[in-house]
């Protein structure tokens, strides 16, 4: 029973967090906030949209993920965040970015005529990327609290513009989400540059990248590379840069996803889901809930996942990331209360003494273990070292029960 009861106050304390967005005073349910900045790069007020995640702690910072076409997705991947944060995801920042003139931001060569369209302003990436490196960037760190771990989100033209930002500006970013992307625009000019941008291995350490293709025209896709008509442009790019980003794989952390049977537009909301997957692969710990069962693995079966996995995360946000010390508290005396299991209850112990060598709490805990082991001596000594640290009042006090029963 006690066990069961465990598992089910984790479950509910995961489904509370998300399950709702924010309510205000007039129980209207609020996604996020409009915000803008001045742009001196582009000359212009630039307007954003900001999600921050519900129920924010004090002095916790976020991962930020950018979104192109902001008024378009800004609520399909806020969506999307609210089923996959905490397990799937971490919780997350986003901010949209609407758009002004949307062919002159995204697109990265200057092409006055295209596909019988006007496009004078083409070829303004290099200024946009700038913007969101030097101005749009520093105003989000100044006024929210964001990580230093960013993700760029971008569909068709925007997508387009985040191969750009990859390739050409890979430092701006950490995760790369490009959802059928524009590869066509300029005689795959694009494509053929990232042959020779893509071979610095140091480059692309830790940078993830996603790319979903889609197929509008039904055409097999070994038909497509034969082809030179206009409608099959689009994936017949995106394929040749397929070819490239394998050519590359020793040293490219890529996922490629053809979504055969959706087509441009119907592809956005799959490729934002898989995408976000994608670009926060190393976060689920499935090996985390182990201790439901701790009896088929050994204490270090049980205990080592957490050092790996949570040394891949410290990599990834390029800060120590630690596990909750309440969680590892409340699984270690669970497994020496209801399983009866001391040895592995004791190796979950000591990963907060690890963890957590600094706060008294983690040797008071290491004194309660061994006072239920009946081991006054091992008790006595934690007890004692939570007292040197911050005069632990609760420590004294079992301190001084354990001396009074000598």
């Amino acid at each position: 029973m006690r066990r069961s009861l465990f598992i089910m106050a984790l479950l509910s304390m995961h489904f509370y967090a998300t399950a709702q967005f924010s309510q205000n005073e007039e129980k209207q349910i609020v996604v996020g906030a409009v915000d803008s900045l001045f742009s001196e790069t582009l000359h212009e007020q630039r307007e954003i949209w900001v999600h921050v995640p519900e129920k924010m702690e004090e002095g916790k910072k976020y991962p930020v993920i950018y979104v192109l076409d902001g008024a378009g997705h800004f609520y399909t991947v806020t969506g999307i965040l609210k089923l996959l944060e905490k397990w799937n995801v971490p919780k997350s920042i986003v901010v949209g970015i609407p758009n002004t003139d949307r062919t002159r931001d995204f697109t990265p060569t200057n092409v006055a005529f295209q596909r019988g369209q006007k496009s004078e302003t083409s070829g303004g990436a290099p200024k946009f990327i700038k913007f969101i490196q030097e101005e749009l960037k520093p105003y989000v760190k100044s006024k929210y609290p964001i990580d230093t771990m960013s993700t760029i989100i971008g569909h068709s033209t925007g997508g387009l513009f985040v191969l750009y930002a990859y390739t050409h500006h890979s430092d701006v970013f950490d995760n790369y989400v490009a959802i059928d992307p524009s590869l066509w625009w300029d005689k795959e000019k694009l494509v053929k540059q990232s042959e020779r941008l893509l071979n610095n291995a140091s480059t692309y350490q830790n940078k993830s990248l996603y790319v979903a293709a889609a197929n509008s025209t039904g055409i097999d896709t070994v038909k497509i590379r034969k082809l030179k008509s206009v409608p099959t442009e689009m994936l017949r790019a995106n394929l040749h840069f397929h070819d490239i980003l394998v050519q590359h794989k020793s040293h490219l952390e890529f996922t490629w996803d053809y979504q055969g049977n959706e087509d441009h537009g119907s592809v956005v909301v799959p490729a934002m889901y898989n995408g976000l997957r994608a670009a926060f692969s190393w976060y689920p710990f499935p090996e985390r809930w182990r201790f439901n069962t701790p009896k088929a693995y050994s204490a270090k079966e049980l205990t080592e996942p957490f050092y790996a996995h949570f040394e891949e995360v410290s990599k990834r946000f390029k800060r120590e990331i630690k596990p909750e010390w309440q969680f590892i508290n409340d699984v270690g005396f669970f497994i020496l209360t209801s399983h009866k299991l001391p040895k592995k209850a004791q190796a979950y112990l000591e990963m907060n003494l690890k963890y957590y060598p600094n706060e008294s709490r983690s040797y008071v805990a290491m004194g309660d273990y061994y006072t239920l082991r009946k081991n006054k001596n091992e008790a006595i000594k934690h007890f004692e070292k939570a007292i040197a640290i911050d005069g632990n009042k609760e420590a004294q006090v079992k301190l001084n029960t354990l001396n009074k029963g000598k």
